[in-house]
């Protein structure tokens, strides 16, 4: 089954990080038709990220890439939380955080005692093993 068929179009989506790359998911996956969670552990960064995705939707709009109504929908799809608790009914975490393994470890583990058994997680690392995360934890 490919990630597709596993996440219905009702599918929570959370992204851990907002910089450049976690928010670049997220714009993704709100134009998809997913709600989207976003956390950073930096004050407001989140509430920030949201704010800067939806004036990218905006600007898609005027250029005639994204209807007016289309725009709104997938900006009113973004959610800044603030907690790992708001993210409990996420169907897929996208971790886009520092590149530091034991970030992404503690990470890992933490959210694993918040979602579902079937989420699954996803990671944006460019230059740690997926191997080496998954296997300690």
């Amino acid at each position: 089954m490919s990630v597709t068929e596993a996440l219905k179009p009702s599918s929570v989506i959370a992204v851990v990080g907002t910089g450049a790359m976690g928010a670049g998911i997220a714009q993704v996956a709100a134009a998809a038709g997913h709600v989207v969670k976003l956390l950073d552990n930096r004050p407001e960064a989140a509430a920030k990220a949201v704010a800067g995705i939806r004036a990218q939707f905006a600007r898609l709009a005027e250029k005639g890439k994204l209807t007016r109504d289309a725009a709104q929908a997938a900006g009113a799809r973004l959610l800044p939380v603030e907690q790992l608790a708001d993210l409990a009914d996420a169907a897929l975490v996208v971790e886009a955080i520092v590149e530091s393994l034991e970030a992404k470890q503690t990470l890992y583990r933490d959210l694993e005692a918040i979602v579902g058994a079937d989420c699954i997680f996803g990671t944006n690392t460019s230059s740690i093993s997926v191997t080496a995360i998954g296997a300690a934890l």
